[in-house]
């Protein structure tokens, strides 16, 4: 089994994805997956990635563990590398993966879609909502590993 290396306030997950402590301030229990940003008035905090957000930062992660964490806690949140990030549909091998808009089925704060790479001249407005790579099809809602890098 894959295991988990801590250095401080950073870790690399099993997975491969590296992570920072944030405090979950969101008003709720962190759901591992979700996008988050950082938050505007809390320092070293952050809050989910509203529907047709920009700038994405971050997928929660979790605890230790990756078990979900309350609000005002400490939470790991994977800025790199590989994470399981929550979509709200199915999601096709080499998609990218963006966070929500209005016009999505489906559409929430900090969950992702799954979209064939656009070509111009919308590949420059979605570029900013853009969070990665999908590297595992699913058929549903739910978690995906997906290369992530935030724009």
């Amino acid at each position: 089994m894959a295991e988990r290396l801590f250095l401080g306030n950073m870790m690399v997950t099993e997975l491969g994805g590296l992570a920072i402590k944030l405090t979950n301030k969101t008003g709720a229990t962190s759901v591992k997956g979700t996008l988050v940003d950082a938050h505007t008035s809390v320092a070293q905090a952050f809050a989910l990635v509203g529907v047709g957000g920009v700038d994405p930062c971050g997928i929660v992660y979790g605890d230790d563990a990756g078990e979900q964490v309350a609000d005002a806690v400490e939470c790991w949140v994977v800025v790199t590398g590989i994470a399981q990030v929550l979509f709200t549909g199915a999601t096709t091998l080499g998609h990218f993966a963006r966070m929500s808009i209005a016009a999505d089925t489906g559409d929430a704060a900090g969950l992702a879609q799954s979209e064939a790479v656009p070509t111009s001249p919308f590949a420059t407005d979605k570029h900013f909502q853009e969070i990665g790579h999908v590297i595992e099809a699913i058929g549903a809602a739910g978690l995906a590993k997906c290369v992530l890098h935030f724009n």
